[in-house]
């Protein structure tokens, strides 16, 4: 048998790896998904997912190809079961993961992936909701461990919150007005605090009257006037207010039609005052302009671009929408691309 001398085994390979990576790095397909469907005009365009590590790395090098070919490809760290969003600044995007019990961050612009999850004496058990403030400090809320722990930037943590919760889920950041809002599900409640984690005041009760609350989890700020919107799940219902706890209006109802909600999750506004409403049974995110008005869905039933699978929590920034698709292990973008005229969406 003729024997090959090592430099020809190592080209080999590496002419292998070579072919492997290019046959790998083939265009993907590329998916124009729209909402609602035609004749209306489109309002909503599907964008693209993530679920690793390898979606915001950089590529490889053909060095390290060839290592990982020769040896095995590394596990990256990829999204188990996603909760809850928040979106610190173009392409940063921190999701909560509440069976990997961690926060990733993928930071898209600067291509860097983090993880958030050290505490004294351990680490987090389920992470719930997550904000940063304007120094690139980050809130989690932990729903077993019944606190707010603090981050800096790069993942260290800073410190916890002295105020103890039951139940701590939603967690929202007024960045104009300098506050948080923090929801306690299992009291029925809503926190106010200020940027040092100072409890300033408190509003609802258990109850089914205006401004009250049964289970609620997810809480959103309209960025332009304040007014907050909380999720009163086992109501059914959106319940808004202003800035200092005063009710103003509920949104939607318990049924079986797109309109109400039998699921109700995650929340966001965007600056037109737009609410999106993620309802995880209808498998859908549902839009209502400012006076409450159901405006269009998109998303349904599925594990193909644009479907979902029990989805949570929801930001949007910059006219992208980002969802968690949370049984599907992924985050799904979608991008705004006309409402000029809000009012005027297909009913």
């Amino acid at each position: 048998m003729e024997m090959r001398s090592p430099l020809v085994v190592i080209i080999s390979l590496f002419l292998m790896v070579a072919l492997a990576g290019c046959a790998a790095e083939k265009k993907k397909e590329e998916f124009n998904l729209f909402w609602p469907l035609p004749p209306d005009p489109p309002r909503i365009r599907y964008v693209k997912s993530f679920t690793d590590s390898k979606d915001v790395l950089p590529p490889r090098g053909f060095f390290r190809k060839a290592i990982s070919f020769l040896f095995g490809e590394e596990e990256k760290p990829r999204l188990i079961r996603p909760y809850g969003i928040y979106i610190g600044g173009p392409g940063k995007i921190f999701v909560t993961d509440t069976d990997l019990q961690v926060v990733h961050l993928f930071d898209f612009t600067s291509q860097n992936y983090r993880q958030f999850f050290r505490i004294p004496g351990g680490r987090l058990r389920s992470p719930v909701g997550v904000v940063a403030d304007n120094e690139n400090n980050v809130y989690v809320t932990d729903s077993e461990l019944g606190r707010v722990f603090q981050y800096n930037s790069e993942g260290a943590f800073i410190k916890v919150w002295e105020t103890r919760f039951t139940r701590p889920t939603g967690i929202a950041i007024d960045l104009k007005r300098k506050v948080f809002y923090v929801i306690d599900t299992a009291e029925h409640h809503a926190f106010v605090f200020n940027l040092k984690g100072e409890k300033l005041f408190d509003f609802g009760k258990r109850g089914d009257a205006e401004g009250e609350f049964n289970f609620p989890t997810h809480v959103a700020v309209n960025p332009e006037n304040g007014d907050v919107y909380i999720s009163d799940s086992m109501n059914f219902r959106i319940e808004q207010f202003s800035s200092d706890g005063k009710f103003i209006k509920q949104i939607g109802s318990s049924g079986s039609r797109i309109g109400s909600f039998s699921k109700l999750k995650g929340l966001s506004v965007d600056s037109r005052g737009i609410v999106y409403a993620v309802d995880g049974l209808f498998d859908t995110v549902q839009m209502f302009n400012e006076k409450g008005e159901f405006l269009l869905n998109f998303g349904k039933a599925g594990n193909h671009e644009g479907e979902f699978w029990l989805p949570a929590g929801i930001a949007v920034f910059q006219d992208l929408i980002y969802v968690a698709d949370s049984y599907n292990q992924r985050v799904e973008i979608f991008q705004l691309i006309d409402f000029s005229n809000p009012d005027g969406a297909s009913q």
